[in-house]
């Protein structure tokens, strides 16, 4: 047993420093174990070769998930998911179909509501606290796409989604909508697996209800389940994957409008109070002058600094040493946002330019923060 949690440790660490997304980790890695009973350079081959295996199926994994982009959708047009346009610009935004060249299509989630004619829609625009969801299927996010251009991903077709909003984000006075995806694909060994995959601007966990994220991965451990009902029904003739999912998708849009109960307890001034209490930026000076190397990265989308403080609090600033915004995250957030590349180490070069600044920025009286500003970009901060 004590071997086994070594190996599944190992593999575990492996996948968070390759990026795997959490909702995507395999449940368990098959290898093929040969144990020695002679000893000596024996069993260090063997554990040599043990750790090999695990090395190469993380690999797999990292491979499998390239499809994948966290917020984005696949287009067919590019072969890929990082391609421009594959992901939303705006925070509203959801997908909405497929063009004819097997291009991603977003569009304005208040603005379809208006034209579904949804029941609560002008409480939305009344500003309620509420969250509006719309079920959709694959077959009709496909409908314009051309067969040439490809009716399925290398690895995940989308059987349907669930548009839901408007929701908070953290420190920011603004709301964002996702496209929840419920995705087909398999798994390393072959079978069947389902997959769900949130195409939006906005990092669900910078959302400002946790228990969205709950949500979000209970569903996901019941498609774990669903996907071994689905895989037997297909052993036993053919099925409509699309009606299968129907029922599940439904379930998800309503467990997302049961937040609209919970978010319309609290009031502005309340949410406005809790906002301010997550915005520390009376501490984002002092906290880059005391930053360590380690606690400086660097922003890749955003071409900012990020200095890491005390008790999460996380700051943004320009490389000239303006500040930008402030915010607590979760450890969790920071790592996935390291683990995926959008934060790396600063440079040397960058460390020491970015010091100087701050300094002179002190020393100069214009060490002010900017109290008011919303996020540059709330899905990547």
């Amino acid at each position: 047993m004590l071997a086994v949690r070594a190996l599944a440790d190992m593999a575990q660490a492996l996948l968070r420093v390759e990026g795997v997304d959490p909702l995507a980790m395999p449940r368990y890695l098959d290898l093929h174990l040969r144990v020695p009973l002679d000893g000596g350079n024996d069993v260090r081959h063997a554990a040599g070769t043990a750790v090999e295996q695990i090395l190469q199926r993380v690999r797999d994994v990292r491979e499998h998930e390239k499809a994948l982009r966290p917020g984005a959708v696949y287009s067919y047009f590019d072969d890929s998911s990082h391609a421009e346009g594959c992901r939303p610009k705006e925070p509203r935004q959801v997908f909405d179909g497929y063009t004819s060249t097997g291009k991603p299509n977003f569009a304005d989630f208040v603005t379809l509501a208006i034209d579904r004619k949804d029941a609560n829609i002008d409480r939305l625009l009344a500003g309620e606290e509420v969250i509006l969801t719309h079920v959709t299927m694959g077959r009709v996010l496909r409908t314009q796409q051309l067969a040439e251009f490809g009716s399925a991903s290398p690895v995940f077709k989308i059987l349907g989604q669930v548009d839901a909003g408007l929701f908070r984000v953290l420190n920011d006075a603004g709301r964002c909508a996702f496209s929840f995806q419920l995705l087909r694909g398999s798994t390393l060994e072959g079978r069947v697996r389902l997959r769900l995959h949130a195409v939006g601007a906005v990092d669900p966990m910078d959302l400002a209800d946790p228990a969205l994220m709950q949500i979000l991965s209970r569903f996901q451990r019941k498609l774990d389940g669903e996907a071994l009902r689905l895989e037997g029904q297909l052993k036993h003739g053919e099925v409509d994957e699309e009606a299968f999912v129907l029922p599940l998708l439904q379930d998800l849009a309503r467990q997302l409008q049961s937040r609209t109960r919970n978010a319309g307890r609290r009031t502005q001034h309340g949410l406005e109070r809790s906002e301010e209490g997550q915005r520390p930026t009376s501490r984002a000076y002092p906290d880059a002058a005391e930053a360590s190397d380690q606690a400086i990265l660097w922003d890749i989308d955003q071409a900012t600094v990020v200095v890491l403080g005390p008790k999460g609090r996380v700051h943004v600033f320009s490389p000239e040493g303006k500040h930008v915004t402030s915010v607590v995250m979760q450890g969790a957030a920071i790592e996935r946002r390291r683990h995926q590349g959008r934060w790396r180490p600063a440079e040397p070069e960058e460390r020491g330019e970015f010091r100087i600044r701050i300094k002179s920025m002190v020393a100069a009286g214009r060490d002010t923060t900017n109290e008011d500003a919303p996020l540059p970009d709330a899905g990547s901060v």
